[in-house]
């Protein structure tokens, strides 16, 4: 039978667990405020700030990308995880109003594997649309670009498009799947890369539909695999 002293000395041996990430909790962040860290709940920091008209009144709106705080290594240099959160916020007579916040959407420090980025730069706003760009992989990746809107009718944001793309970077095959979220229309191509031409040429395409369900921000997780 182990003593307790060897087991303890086995258990010291063990390689350190990282510490599992904290999601945000969305009670902690403010409805409304003048300024956009008056929406970054302790514990949190802003890790970047996009701007944008959203519901077409000519005033700049606010997306924040949120981090959650600590060091990026312990004190063995172990990379440590930290969660993501986004924050959407419509500017109306002079203030910030919170329409919707996700503590899901955005993948976490080390959730991208070996593409993990350093951050900033994951999400923009173009002609209203808030588009979540993110990869995920390492010699098999997943592209995933995710579309959102502003309903004013349910004051929320809500998602209208979605493309994934499955790629083996060793063989480059690809598969794209692009879903338009409002109709349902669905388009599935087969790609190989083509070195010659320095671009990926269509193999296959179809087209079906899917049921449309109304998914908003707070709703969506990001395809794992």
């Amino acid at each position: 039978m182990l003593t307790r002293t060897l087991v303890l000395l086995l258990l010291c041996a063990l390689p350190a667990l990282a510490q599992e990430p904290k999601l945000l909790d969305p009670n902690k962040v403010p409805r409304e405020g003048q300024d956009p860290k008056v929406f970054v709940p302790q514990g949190w920091r802003i890790e970047d700030i996009y701007k944008g008209d959203l519901n077409k009144d000519d005033s700049l709106d606010v997306v924040i990308q949120l981090v959650e705080d600590g060091p990026e290594t312990d004190a063995e240099g172990v990379v440590q995880t930290h969660s993501r959160a986004l924050v959407v916020l419509l500017e109306q007579g002079g203030k910030l109003h919170r329409v919707g916040v996700s503590n899901r959407v955005l993948y976490c420090t080390t959730c991208g594997g070996a593409l993990s980025a350093p951050g900033p730069g994951q999400v923009k706003i173009e002609k209203g649309i808030i588009l979540v760009d993110q990869l995920r992989g390492a010699r098999e990746i997943v592209h995933t670009i995710l579309r959102f809107r502003y309903e004013p009718q349910d004051k929320r944001v809500l998602l209208i498009g979605q493309d994934d793309i499955q790629t083996d970077r060793n063989s480059g095959e690809s598969k794209s799947v692009s879903i338009n979220r409002l109709t349902g229309k669905r388009i599935t191509e087969k790609l190989q890369y083509d070195a010659k031409k320095d671009k990926d040429v269509v193999l296959s395409s179809k087209q079906d539909k899917v049921t449309v369900k109304k998914q908003y921000l707070e709703d969506v997780v990001p395809p794992e695999e």
